[in-house]
């Protein structure tokens, strides 16, 4: 991919996590500010906008009872996207065959093996 290079300014709280989790997921400070603001401008205008309200009227607390919100969100498409590729991919022609829970407890058995 390539990028291009921009210049932001942030807070020093802000500037000081984007360090730590670079450092933490070994990856470069420019990595995480572009992720970032990928996913900032990639929001519609009104979720954009209610941020900015956010951040200017809410308090700590709030914010981050807000972005818990965000994350369970997130975490919550990542799993439906893993969902459906799994089910894309399992095969089920063979479970006809399990006709008891015995046969089921038996196949699960063989598949560790």
């Amino acid at each position: 991919m390539i990028g291009k290079t921009i210049s932001a300014y942030t807070d020093t709280d802000t500037a000081t996590r984007i360090e730590w989790i670079a450092t933490r997921e070994h990856r470069k400070k420019a990595q995480i500010a572009g992720s970032a603001v990928k996913l900032f401008v990639n929001l519609p205008e009104e979720a954009r906008t209610a941020w900015r309200q956010i951040e200017a009227l809410g308090t700590p607390a709030e914010i981050e009872q807000i972005s818990q919100d965000i994350a369970r969100a997130l975490l919550h498409a990542q799993y439906a996207m893993a969902h459906k590729q799994v089910i894309q991919e399992m095969t089920t022609e063979h479970l006809g065959a399990l006709e008891t829970e015995d046969d089921l407890l038996n196949a699960a058995v063989l598949l560790t093996r």
